[in-house]
């Protein structure tokens, strides 16, 4: 994806505390939802980190694809339950109490909100988007590695250029072709970064409620509405540096 440095490490730190975030959850939770929402989590925070370095050519992407595929039709089933009010908190019996201004976010998670369940099945897609772009049509990072000029390993489906371009290279530093990504996937890009800061913005905004209904940041629901935000807002960015190169 990247061999700038800064890029990598501030992803790593990133995404590196996200999964601390998710494990923190995991072992908390005793909700079979909630433990499968941030096990999900957990592997897309771990793929991210390994997705800037040049390990991650090694590993095949056939299984991550899987994996998020799985994800995205997991989270789009509780967005459309959810949705129907089958499992919503308080869904039995919605009296007028029910339907005020303080009761947008509730103590009992996010994780009961169609809303935020549509944005993490988008998420979900934006990593199965970005591994079909990088692993190409082989269906596998192994041997898609490049050479910067100065022979240091970067990612791609062969590497990614400049203006979303994918960058064919053979032999250390010597780029032989570019051939530009198709106008689909380009677009398929751009609507995920936007829906995915659309939906960090949601996050915040749903934070800021919890907040001001006597909630807190080291509850549950407040750390994961925060986790919520910048997960979205760091996968908006990968999305963006692929397709800008």
């Amino acid at each position: 994806m990247t061999s700038d440095p800064v890029v990598q490490w501030a992803t790593t730190a990133l995404f590196g505390a996200l999964a601390a975030h998710s494990l923190w959850r995991l072992a908390t939770t005793r909700q079979p939802f909630d433990a499968a929402s941030h096990l999900l989590h957990l592997g897309m925070s771990a793929v991210m980190v390994a997705m800037v370095w040049p390990w991650w050519a090694r590993l095949p992407a056939l299984p991550q694809v899987a994996f998020f595929a799985l994800g995205a039709a997991v989270f789009a089933g509780a967005a459309g339950w959810y949705g129907l009010g089958a499992l919503g908190p308080g869904a039995p019996a919605r009296g007028a109490r029910g339907r005020g201004p303080t009761t947008a976010v509730r103590p009992a998670g996010h994780h009961r909100s169609a809303r935020c369940q549509v944005v993490h099945a988008v998420m979900m897609l934006a990593m199965v988007w970005a591994l079909a772009v990088m692993a190409g049509p082989a269906g596998h990072g192994a041997g898609r590695t490049f050479a910067g000029e100065a022979g240091t390993a970067a990612h791609g489906g062969g590497g990614h250029g400049a203006g979303g371009q994918e960058v064919a290279v053979h032999g250390a530093g010597h780029v032989v072709a570019a051939v530009p990504l198709d106008a689909s996937i380009l677009i398929g890009g751009v609507v995920l970064a936007v829906v995915l800061v659309a939906g960090g913005a949601l996050f915040l905004a749903d934070l800021v409620r919890h907040l001001r209904c006597c909630g807190s940041l080291r509850d549950g629901t407040g750390s994961d509405l925060l986790a919520g935000a910048l997960m979205s807002f760091g996968t908006a960015a990968m999305c963006g540096l692929m397709l800008t190169g």
